[in-house]
Formats: structure tokens, C-alpha cells, sequence
């Protein structure tokens, strides 16, 4: 229902414009006022649909009221009809000025008067329900911009939170060399968090090094050169431990097209260039033994045709009388060669027994008290003919009481053999080969073998704790002739017998090898030294 106020100080007045605002509508609440002051007072407190001003007092004008009703905020719109003489045109003027929707001549015609208030209460209402349509609007606007900073909000802490458990340096950088965002990969690899990196500079995060890296290839991407992907750099993190990265930068662009940042991801591939490198050196190792295995089975078929040949051909002959009439003493040279032939394939056959129990690690052994000097005493006679052919001495120093030591007897007197015979064949003619053996001040027993000018041939012995290879350094024809295993053989046997392998390599000679008992080991007169 609208509710019509009429100011007028002159009441026989006021009722007439009373009467005429009543008469608008059907349904109307009208109400006057003498004083612009109680006026105001109620349209602040009821905001009135339509105001009528008549004549006021003279301190307040019909301009004035109607400039005081605009400072109202609930009457801003509100219509407002000023009663005004024909005459008074100035009047007219500044109430236009100050916002007046209408002017009448007073006294009004009742029919104008009616139809332009009508008029008026319908703009009113029409503007009434703009206003609300735009305040409902605004609020549904500012809901809605709400929940859309909520969801962005929700939505940028969800992607930080997914960029952040991502195993890969993420980060972003203007052209000015400073970076926008880190992600906590990043921070923790550079001992930082993702708040001191933003806007600090690329060098002041990675370092000189590293940061003088970054920003040239920043500045490529920006120059527009497009994507840099899959290209591998070292970084350091903050413990100082060098890592691989695979690193790819591209560009963000704007709604113009134009590159306003550059993004980084670089994965951490160190784990994988280690297995590449495991792999390739796998690939290595396995086309290196098939190459040994090729050589292997040529060698043996090759050593082991040559004895077998000589046994076959000698016996053949015997057998079938080829030699012509049996005679005795040539017939005995002949089962000479076939009894060192076959010794000679037995030593080849041992050799592949050896090879074969060191990888299986099936070797056997029986620990019993040995003698070292009759061990000795035995190696050097057994090379003496092949030391007599070669022009070589053999000189054995041997400590006064020398001792025993626990360990396998059998499996040390063939380790013994083969190292002297490798020395005789390696030391040229008019050498000496000199073995000797010792006690260390702390008790540790030492056997070594090798002489003062050439030792045994240095690129003959492998490293301990290797697998036994044949060398083609190796001699060729000894005590025990076999398949270059030999002494590799031994000095790996020779740790798994107890004694610890000591290979000396002076420059310009070959190597002296030595052989040391632990004390717990070593016996001196039926009891344990240790």
C-alpha cells in the first residue's frame, strides 16, 4: 500500500492536498506534515512512496526540502512533486537542480495532479523492484564470487598440494630471473622453503653455478625457441651430494600469446644412470666371459688334442708294430712320452676340476699340522730338471727352526710347486730364484717366491679375491703343464687354505709372492705359537 506525505505550513492548504493524494488510488496511507523537520523524521523512519511539497516556513523552502529528502539514503529515489506559483519560473529551476521529479502549479489541477502521481507511485514501484531485482542480483553475485574464490582457493591448495607430493623439481620464473613458485621437491633440495623463493632471484635459491645455468636457459625459452625437453644436468643438493636430473622447460603464455614465465620440471633420474651403468657393466662383464668361455673351450680343445695325439699315437704304434721289430729300450722312451702325456692331461684335467670346485666352491680340505720346509724341500726338487734346462738357480733360505703351520698339506705343496715353477720359467737363464722362509717379529710365518731381477711375470698374476683367468703370459711347459689356470689357481687357493696373499710389484721387475700364516696357525714343537 504507498504511503503519500504532504508538506504544506498553511493547514487549510494541506488538507486540500491531502485530499487530492488520497484520491490517487484506492489503497493509499496519506499523512501531512507543517514542518520540513517532522517531515523528515518520518520518511526517515517510514520511507513515503511519494512526497508533495507545498509552501514551507521561510527558513525552509520547497528547494531546500526536497534537497534535504535526497540526503536521505532511503529516499534517494524517492518521487517528489513540488507545488510552485505559475510565476515563479528561477524556483522551478533549482528544484530541477535539486532533484525534484515534478512541478505543479499551485493550486494543481486535480486531474493532472492525480495522473502525473499515478504516474510517478508507477516509476516508483518499478524502480522499487529494479532495486531489488539488483540487490538480489548483487548478493546472488557476491555469493557466487564467494564460492568461487572458495573453490579456486580449494582448487589452487589441491594442485600445490599434488605439485608438491610430485618426486620431480617443479618451479616457475619471470624474465627478470626470479622465481614466482617452488615446489617443496625444489625447497628441500636447495635446504629452503617455497616462501623465501618467491621473488628471490634464481642465483640467490640454486646458486651462481647452477642459477647462471637456469637463467640462460630461461632466456632461450623466452627468446621463443619453444620447448627445451630431456636434457640431463648435475645438481648438488644442500648436503652436498651430487644427483642426475632430466630436466625440461616450457613456456606460459598470457591471453596475448605472449611468454610471461618459464616452467621447470626435472625429474631425478640418478637412480637410473646408476642401473644403466650396473647394466652396461653387466654387458661388459657377460660379453667378457663369453669371450673367456670361447677362448677356454679353444685352449682346452687345443691342450687337450696335443697330449691325447702323442698318448694315441705312441700306444697305436706299439700296439700295431709300426716301429718296426720291439726293442726295449726304445719301446720304454716311448711309454716315456706316454706316461708325460698323460700326466700332462691329468694337470689339464685338474686344472678344470679346480676351476670348476673354485666357482662351485666345492673345493675340499683337510686341515692337518704341515711342515713348511719339507713343503719347500718338495716344490724345489720338483722343478730342479726344468731349472737345470733353463740355466736357473734355485735358492731356498729357510729360518732355523723353522715351523709348521695347520692347514692343508696337500692343497700347499701343489700351491708351492706351481708358484716355483712359474718363477723358474719367468726368470731368464743364468737367474736366480730365490724362496725364502721366515717368522715376521709377530709370529706370522712367511713364505715367498721370487728373485732379484725379474720375479714372477707381474701381468701373470691376478688380483685376489677375483676369479681365476688363464693368462697368455703364463709358461707354457713346467711340472705342471695345464691351461694357464695355474697360478691364479693357486694364489686364490691359497687364501682359502688360511694364508693371506701378499704380491709386491717393484717397478722394472716382475713380483714376489708371499704367503703369511696367521700366528694362531703357525706350530713351533708340537704346540700352537699363538
Amino acid at each position: 500500500m504507498p504511503l503519500i506525505i504532504v508538506i504544506d505550513d498553511r493547514p487549510e492548504r494541506r488538507r486540500q492536498i491531502l485530499g487530492l493524494a488520497a484520491s490517487v488510488t484506492a489503497d493509499v496511507i496519506v499523512e501531512g506534515f507543517a514542518t520540513l523537520g517532522k517531515a523528515i523524521e518520518s520518511a526517515t523512519a517510514a520511507p513515503p512512496d511519494l512526497v508533495v511539497v507545498g509552501r514551507t516556513m521561510p527558513a525552509h523552502n520547497g528547494v531546500r526540502a526536497i534537497r534535504r529528502f535526497r540526503k536521505i539514503a532511503e529516499c534517494e529515489d524517492t518521487p517528489i512533486i513540488l507545488l510552485a506559483d505559475r510565476e515563479a519560473r528561477q524556483m522551478r529551476y533549482r528544484a530541477l537542480e535539486a532533484g525534484v521529479s515534478d512541478v505543479l502549479a499551485d493550486p494543481p489541477d486535480p486531474g493532472e495532479f492525480a495522473l502525473r502521481a499515478r504516474n510517478l507511485l508507477a516509476i516508483s514501484n518499478t524502480l522499487k523492484s529494479i532495486k531489488t531485482r539488483a540487490e538480489l542480483l548483487e548478493r546472488g553475485l557476491a555469493a557466487k564470487e564467494r564460492r568461487y574464490r572458495r573453490d579456486l582457493k580449494a582448487t589452487r591448495n589441491n594442485l600445490r598440494g599434488i605439485i608438491d607430493t610430485v618426486p620431480a623439481i617443479v618451479s616457475v620464473a619471470d624474465r627478470e630471473g626470479n622465481f614466482v613458485f617452488i615446489n617443496q621437491y625444489l625447497a628441500a633440495f636447495v635446504g629452503k622453503t617455497p616462501d623465501e623463493a618467491i621473488g628471490a632471484p634464481i642465483e640467490d635459491i640454486l646458486g651462481p653455478a647452477h642459477g647462471k645455468r637456469e637463467k640462460a636457459a630461461n632466456a632461450e625459452v623466452f627468446r621463443g625457441v619453444g620447448t627445451l625437453s630431456g636434457y640431463e644436468e648435475e645438481l648438488t643438493d644442500a648436503t652436498g651430494m651430487a644427483r642426475t636430473f632430466l630436466s625440461t622447460k616450457s613456456a606460459l603464455r598470457d591471453e596475448d600469446n605472449r611468454v610471461v614465465n618459464v616452467i621447470t620440471v626435472a625429474q631425478d633420474i640418478t637412480f637410473r644412470k646408476w642401473v644403466e651403468s650396473e647394466l652396461r657393466e653387466a654387458k661388459d662383464a657377460a660379453e667378457a666371459a663369453s669371450r673367456v668361455k670361447t677362448e677356454f673351450l679353444a685352449n682346452v680343445s687345443h691342450e687337450l688334442r696335443t697330449p691325447l695325439n702323442a698318448i694315441i699315437g705312441f700306444a697305436e704304434g706299439i700296439s700295431d708294430n709300426s716301429f718296426g721289430e720291439p726293442d726295449l729300450d726304445r719301446y720304454r722312451e716311448y711309454t716315456q712320452h706316454i706316461s708325460r702325456s698323460a700326466h700332462h692331461l691329468k694337470t689339464i684335467i685338474d686344472d678344470i676340476l679346480d676351476i670348476a670346485n673354485f666357482d662351485s666352491g666345492g673345493l675340499e680340505f683337510a686341515a692337518a699340522e704341515a711342515d713348511l720346509a719339507a713343503a719347500l724341500a718338495d716344490a724345489a726338487a720338483s722343478v730342479e730338471s726344468s731349472a737345470v734346462a733353463g740355466g736357473v738357480t734355485v735358492q731356498v733360505d729357510i729360518a732355523s727352526d723353522p715351523p709348521a703351520v695347520r692347514t692343508d698339506p696337500d692343497r700347499l705343496r701343489q700351491i708351492l710347486a706351481i708358484l716355483l715353477s712359474y718363477a723358474v720359467k719367468s726368470t731368464p737363464a743364468g737367474g736366480q730364484v730365490r724362496v725364502e722362509l721366515s717368522l715376521d717379529e709377530g709370529g706370522t710365518a712367511r713364505v715367498s717366491v721370487g728373485n732379484g731381477r725379474a720375479g714372477i711375470a707381474a701381468n701373470g698374476l691376478p688380483r685376489t679375491r677375483r676369479r681365476p683367468r688363464p693368462s697368455k703370459d703364463e709358461p707354457a711347459a713346467g711340472p705342471r703343464e695345464g691351461l694357464g689356470f695355474g697360478l691364479p689357481v693357486s694364489i686364490s687357493l691359497a687364501e682359502l687354505i688360511g694364508a693371506r696373499v701378499e704380491i709386491d710389484r717393484p717397478e722394472g721387475s716382475g713380483a714376489r709372492v708371499s704367503l703369511l700364516f696367521p700366528v694362531a696357525d703357525v706350530v713351533q714343537r708340537g704346540r700352537l705359537a699363538g
